[in-house]
């Protein structure tokens, strides 16, 4: 067996000289001749390390100093005097004396003023003034009312009849009754109205429908359509679309 050491072993085996079961094969020989010892095994006597100069000692210790002096937390400030406190307190509460005093004044003035108009009595013809403006105001709301529930004849008999969604010979007669019982205004009021668009809208539809039904039945389908001609002219309604073919 040759005297090779451990590391230069390992180093045949790390250049590649070696492959790697020789290298295991040679390595428990050599730690057997070694733990036999058949093989001497040298001390290896390492250079002590070297000591710091005085002036990279000096450089160290002045860093080591400051950051425990940063990471040192600064002190408090320490508390005032207590006779300094007490006369800042006296001065802040003689300021305060002046504001409360104007504040309470305000206050009184302002209770007197509301007193005196509550309670100050109000002069004769005041009463009689303020009974006519409340009766002028209640008749001028009676007759906007009245007036409102005028205009909206016309509209509620137009909803009554789409909601019946009814459109024989009889339900139409019937309408227009009641619509001629209505006076001009009521019916005037009515025409511009989105219920008097509905129910255009309605009636063209209806006739639509019954243009459609003609292939199976003309003649009744014929008289139909007239009677929702004469219906819709009799509401005033003029609609082009609305013309027997």
């Amino acid at each position: 067996m040759s005297n090779q050491t451990l590391r230069e072993l390992a180093k045949d085996y790390a250049r590649g000289q070696i492959d790697k079961d020789s290298y295991r094969k040679s390595r428990v020989e050599l730690i057997t001749a070694i733990t036999a010892g058949k093989v001497n095994v040298k001390d290896i006597d390492f250079p002590p390390p070297l000591m710091p100069s005085e002036e990279e000692a000096a450089i160290t210790e002045t860093a080591k100093r400051e950051k425990s002096e940063a990471a040192s937390p600064a002190p408090k400030n320490r508390p005032a005097p207590s006779g300094s406190t007490s006369n800042k307190q006296q001065s802040v509460e003689r300021k305060k004396l002046p504001l409360m005093f104007i504040s309470i004044s305000i206050v009184i003035v302002i209770t007197l003023i509301v007193l005196v108009v509550l309670f100050y009595p109000k002069p004769p013809g005041s009463e009689t003034v303020e009974t006519s403006n409340s009766s002028d105001k209640t008749e001028a709301v009676t007759a906007t009312t009245s007036a409102a529930g005028t205009n909206m004849a016309g509209e509620s008999l137009i909803a009554d009849f789409l909601r019946q969604k009814s459109w024989t010979e009889a339900s139409l007669d019937t309408f227009l009754n009641s619509w001629s019982t209505l006076t001009q205004e009521e019916r005037d009021s009515a025409k511009p109205s989105k219920r008097m668009q509905r129910m255009h809208d309605s009636i063209y539809k209806q006739f639509l429908e019954e243009k459609a039904l003609s292939s199976i039945d003309s003649e009744k389908a014929t008289l139909k359509q007239e009677k929702l001609i004469a219906f819709a002219k009799a509401l005033g309604i003029d609609d082009s679309r609305l013309v027997l073919e």
